[in-house]
């Protein structure tokens, strides 16, 4: 699936509706802003593997929630949410654009649970006092990560109303990556090029800006070395111009938003993740399935992914000097790099998305029986 699958209305099914096997499944709305990041493959994970555990779901919101809030549009998108929620017994939201709409759609009304997952960074009294008015109405909230968890009672939604459903990722995406030498010939790119990685959306908290600082000693030792940086977001003028006033701003590249992002991970040969503060840690999750060695941050959310030493190395945070000492250390050690890769490809398997859904599932079955 693609970002288009959020761009596209979606038919609603018929209470109780079959699959192709025959066996009845409880149809359920998901309703999501338009999103191409971790989100958007979380719900492409309840949509794919869903049906596994009895229920049909059925994707709503990217039509006519728009990204930005707004009282004409706002009311438009909520009144268009009850009259397709009517058909379902129950909602899941995904995100705070898609909370506001239930929130004010529903209040306490009619079952909806409400999935958070992004970091509550902001420090305005406004936007915190936004999360805890939604917070007051789903049935249910899931967080999909203690970080994300931590934002929301931090923000002053009470910890008992938040349960941790980790995120994960479709390790069947993964399982044919692209030949390096095939993507390498693709991007134009000598096969014996350095290339270092990052993938993620543009904002402070992702340290992006430290990998640039750290590419400044990375060519000290090896000049040719590139820099990719796939991704968007708010902070992407501030990187174009740390990359203007960098050294070797021609070896610095911007992919953008890049749907094919395994490409990447095949083409590279280190992943960096110098995250001051992380929600989930989709781009470590990914490039570990990929097999591809990460360098990343020593944060909670990292330290949940990497066993330093072992399945990848971890430096300490803000320090641009440790991450490019790290990443040197595995461009110039192959064998050390295809050994953590290696041991950290033996660990994807608990990143699977499908064991989310199916935590997931029995959540379902308590806001049913409310």
């Amino acid at each position: 699936m693609s970002s288009l699958l959020l761009e596209r209305p979606t038919l609603l099914p018929e209470p109780l509706s079959e699959y192709d096997d025959g066996r009845e499944r409880t149809p359920v709305l998901l309703v999501v802003r338009p999103s191409s990041s971790g989100m958007l493959r979380h719900v492409q994970g309840l949509i794919k593997y869903l049906p596994e555990f009895g229920y049909l779901p059925t994707l709503t919101g990217p039509e006519f929630i728009r990204d930005r809030a707004g009282l004409i549009t706002d009311s438009h998108a909520v009144r268009l949410l009850r009259a397709r929620a009517s058909e379902f017994p129950f909602v899941h939201c995904h995100g705070v654009r898609a909370g506001w709409i239930c929130a004010w759609a529903f209040r306490r009304e009619y079952p909806w649970i409400w999935t958070v997952h992004h970091l509550l960074l902001s420090k305005s009294a406004l936007v915190r006092a936004l999360w805890r008015w939604i917070g007051r109405y789903p049935r249910l909230i899931t967080a999909v990560s203690e970080q994300v968890k931590a934002g929301l009672t931090q923000g002053g939604v009470p910890e008992s109303r938040v349960e941790v459903v980790h995120g994960g990722i479709d390790l069947e995406r993964f399982e044919k990556i692209p030949r390096r030498d095939a993507m390498r010939d693709q991007f134009l790119v000598p096969q014996d090029r350095p290339v270092l990685l990052c993938v993620g959306r543009f904002v402070r908290h992702k340290g992006f800006d430290l990998a640039i600082q750290a590419m400044e000693r990375i060519w000290e030792s090896l000049p040719e070395a590139d820099l990719w940086l796939a991704g968007d977001g708010p902070d992407n003028m501030r990187l174009v111009k740390l990359v203007a006033r960098c050294r070797r701003p021609h070896r610095v590249r911007f992919f953008g938003y890049w749907s094919a992002v395994e490409e990447l991970y095949a083409a590279a040969d280190v992943l960096l993740a110098p995250a001051r503060n992380a929600g989930l840690g989709l781009s470590t999750m990914e490039a570990i399935a990929c097999g591809l060695p990460v360098v990343g941050t020593d944060i909670p959310a990292m330290r949940r992914l990497i066993e330093h030493e072992r399945t990848g190395l971890l430096t300490p945070p803000e320090n641009p000097d440790a991450l490019a000492q790290a990443a040197l250390r595995l461009l110039n050690d192959p064998s050390l790099a295809q050994t953590l890769s290696r041991n950290a490809l033996r660990t994807a398997e608990r990143f699977h998305i499908r064991h989310t859904v199916e935590q997931t599932a029995p959540l379902y079955r308590r806001v049913q029986t409310g």
